[in-house]
């Protein structure tokens, strides 16, 4: 039972995770534009990080979140068979 709780955590993480990246990577205007509960933002703010400099921080953060979770997907289904 804890197994299956604990993998229903890890798929939600990496589902929530996936999502911010994406919208990080596509468009960080409309990332901040996401609901609070579900956008990680912290203490960054759009007017910094929306476009511009802080625009392209964004967008390779979110390419490293998409990067990182395909990654560890790929490695979990392909590599280890």
């Amino acid at each position: 039972m804890m197994q299956t709780v604990g993998w229903f955590a890890v798929c939600t993480l990496a589902l929530v995770l996936l999502v911010n990246g994406a919208f990080m990577l596509v468009s960080p205007r409309a990332w901040f534009r996401l609901p609070d509960y579900l956008r990680f933002s912290g203490s960054l703010t759009e007017e910094r990080y929306s476009s511009g400099w802080g625009g392209l921080q964004t967008r390779i953060t979110g390419g490293l979140f998409v990067s990182g979770i395909l990654w560890v997907i790929y490695h979990m289904l392909v590599a280890h068979r």
